[in-house]
């Protein structure tokens, strides 16, 4: 699997996976009067999975922008696909 690929992935994960977690802890403290709606309804199921969905597409995201901005294993340091650098186009002087 390529290294951006395997990066995406792993951070996409921990932002669904506190998503869950999250929605649980709403649905269990009864957060808003949540809870009752999602065990009261007949589409509560439902209701649900589609927060843990957009809430993880947002937790997702803002986890990956933060691994970037940190620097935390970018795509950049794998090992094998390392190259020198190439100088550039430009005039040297």
């Amino acid at each position: 699997m390529p290294a951006l690929l395997r990066f995406l992935l792993r951070n996409a994960l921990i932002g669904f996976s506190a998503a869950a977690m999250l929605v649980a802890a709403m649905v269990v403290t009864d957060t808003a009067g949540f809870g009752t709606v999602i065990r009261q309804s007949d589409i509560g199921l439902i209701a649900a999975a589609l927060s843990v969905y957009f809430l993880g597409l947002t937790f997702s995201s803002v986890q990956i922008g933060i691994a970037l901005m940190t620097g935390q294993a970018t795509p950049d340091d794998d090992v094998r696909q390392r190259r020198p650098a190439r100088p550039s186009a430009g005039r040297h002087r």
